[in-house]
């Protein structure tokens, strides 16, 4: 089952809907691959990551994050429900044990994007024992840089500005101008950037809010450091998937090969791929098949070691 996958709904704490999307092989579930998507975007975005995974024997499973998609039409658009950030690891959490109790006994892995690699690597060290693998596309990695981003949001977020919408994507276009649109810096597949702007659940019509984005980036400093990292499960496979020039991991990756190397003094087995002029969403970049045939490659070698 591939396109837009089957819809349900989680009720969280709060009343909050918590809206997911399902993606079902023909056959046998071989194992489950838990979606966590990134910043102002949703989880129909990966329809066609989940149809080659699926074909793959593969259950895919998504969530559009509060703030987001569906969900936001429940906690408002770009906020958690006027609660922090740790509630979304508790969402990812509560996909998690619907997930082992509709496939129980196979392998779980869990895959972020952009955003949601920092959720994802966050929610590892949380509640990660029994996963089989953790894979992150278009991580930050180690960015201790965002402290000082963090303290003057939460500044913001003090004075008053908390619901206050943020253009926290705006700056990754610079190192791409003069540019056809202010997305060029997602993909050098220019009808997926025009999907993106298209979207309506997707870019402008979703931004994160001053306190969202306070969180967000604080969980992502507080996620990669040794001290973290160091509660991930033993033997935790990770694999990392970047573009040369996303903006969002640094010049030619340097902040998530940074994070591999704290992944592999943990003692962690690491892959690391980064794509040669490759953008932020590798997922949607032209080298797309390369990529998805990395990243199944990766599972595959995960189902025949567990």
């Amino acid at each position: 089952m591939t396109g837009s996958g089957d819809a349900a709904m989680l009720q969280a704490p709060g009343g909050y809907r918590l809206h997911y999307r399902r993606w079902l092989p023909d056959g046998d579930v071989r194992a489950t691959v838990h979606i966590v998507h990134g910043a102002s975007e949703h989880s129909g975005r990966y329809g066609r990551v989940a149809g080659a995974l699926t074909a793959g024997g593969f259950a895919v499973y998504a969530m559009d994050l509060r703030g987001h998609g569906r969900t936001a039409e429940s906690t408002g658009i770009g906020r958690f429900g006027g609660l922090g950030v740790d509630t979304v690891l508790d969402d990812v959490r509560a996909l998690d044990l619907v997930i082992e109790e509709r496939h129980p006994a196979v392998p779980r892995i869990l895959l972020g994007h952009s955003m949601g690699s920092i959720i994802a690597l966050a929610s590892a060290e949380r509640d990660g024992a029994g996963l089989a693998g953790l894979a992150l596309s278009g991580p930050i990695g180690v960015a201790p840089h965002l402290a000082d981003s963090v303290t003057a949001l939460e500044e913001a977020v003090t004075a008053g500005a908390a619901d206050h919408a943020l253009d926290a994507l705006g700056a990754f276009n610079e190192a791409f101008e003069p540019a056809r649109t202010r997305y060029d810096w997602l993909s050098r597949d220019p009808a997926e950037v025009d999907a993106y702007i298209a979207d309506p659940l997707s870019g402008d019509e979703m931004p994160l809010t001053v306190a969202y984005a306070a969180g967000v980036f604080a969980l992502a400093v507080r996620a990669a450091t040794p001290e973290a990292v160091a509660a991930l499960p033993d033997g935790l496979p990770v694999l990392l998937l970047s573009g040369e020039r996303d903006p969002v991991g640094g010049n030619d990756a340097v902040q998530v090969t940074a994070l591999a190397q704290l992944f592999t003094e943990r003692g962690l087995p690491v892959e690391q791929h980064v794509y040669p002029d490759a953008r932020h969403e590798v997922l949607n970049e032209t080298n797309r098949d390369e990529v998805v045939d990395d990243l199944l490659a990766w599972l595959d070698q995960r189902l025949a070691t567990a």
